[in-house]
Order: C-alpha cells, then structure tokens, then sequence
C-alpha cells in the first residue's frame, strides 16, 4: 500500500502582540516553527505590538511563557531556517521605530505587499 504524500502548503502567520501579551506571541511563533518544521513555507507578518517580535536589541530576553520556549528561541528558530519574517511598515513607524532596530533578515513590507499575498492562496493563521 503506498503512502500519499502530504501537501505542502504556505502559511502567513500574523502575529499582532508582543510582550503586551506573550500567550498569543508564543503561540503563533509556535504554530510557525511547528508549520516550518513539516516542511511547509511560513511567513511571519508582524503587525501592531507584533513587529517588536522582529528587533534586534534586547526587547526579547527574557520574555518566557510557560510551558513553551522563550520568544527569542522561537524566533530565531524561523530566522535561521528560513521562513520569511515580514514587519508592517506603517506599524513600525507608528510606533517610534526605524527599520535599523529590526534584524537583517526581516523585511518591510506594506499592506498592499500583505494583501497580494494573502490574495494568492496562503493558509492564513492569525495571533
């Protein structure tokens, strides 16, 4: 009997919170990392308190919910495996950031850029 291989799919995980509300943070870096992990492609849109997710200072030490890895481990778990780390650019600029605070990894997109591809039949998973 063969086995039928599983469809690789595109997730676009949202992630609206940071630290403002580490359960929902956690949780969608998870479903990310857990997405990339079988094999699917991820992008990451950081959006709202979301895009603090993406910086490169010490914003994420420290910021731990139990019973899951920290965020920081999370997150460069994604950056180093490739899944695409987009951040909202008019969110980043309401709050008070350039793009030199992110990591090089992440990307500044806008709406329009998020919109286009949600337009092309991406799983879309929102935190």
């Amino acid at each position: 009997m063969m086995m039928e291989q599983a469809q690789m799919a595109h997730f676009f995980v949202n992630i609206t919170h940071g630290a403002n509300d580490l359960d929902r943070a956690t949780v969608g870096l998870v479903l990310a990392k857990n997405a990339l992990s079988e094999g699917h492609e991820v992008t990451v849109f950081l959006s709202l308190d979301g895009v603090h997710l993406a910086r490169q200072d010490a914003y994420l030490h420290g910021l731990h919910e139990p019973t899951f890895p920290p965020l920081q481990e999370l997150r460069d778990f994604l950056v180093e495996r490739g899944a695409k780390i987009w951040v909202c650019a008019g969110c980043y600029k309401k709050r008070g950031l350039e793009e030199s605070h992110f990591l090089p990894q992440a990307k500044m997109v806008s709406a329009g850029e998020a919109i286009k591809t949600l337009a092309s039949g991406v799983v879309p998973v929102y935190y």
